[in-house]
């Protein structure tokens, strides 16, 4: 995915999104989709999606 935050390499990346990203299925599934469309390049990585409910509660 190239809309990463951190610069690490793939492994850690992996690791990190698979025990610290908290993400539902289906907005798992969406974000997937999304990355497919021609304008993928203004979504947001799964780490900054993560911190979202932080900033609107």
């Amino acid at each position: 995915m190239s809309n990463r935050t951190l610069t690490v390499n793939d492994q850690l990346y992996d690791y990190l999104l698979a025990h610290s990203v908290r993400e539902p299925d289906v907005l798992m599934a969406l974000r997937q989709e999304t990355a497919q469309h021609p304008m993928a390049q203004m979504q947001i990585a799964p780490e900054q999606g993560s911190l979202w409910p932080c900033w609107c509660n």
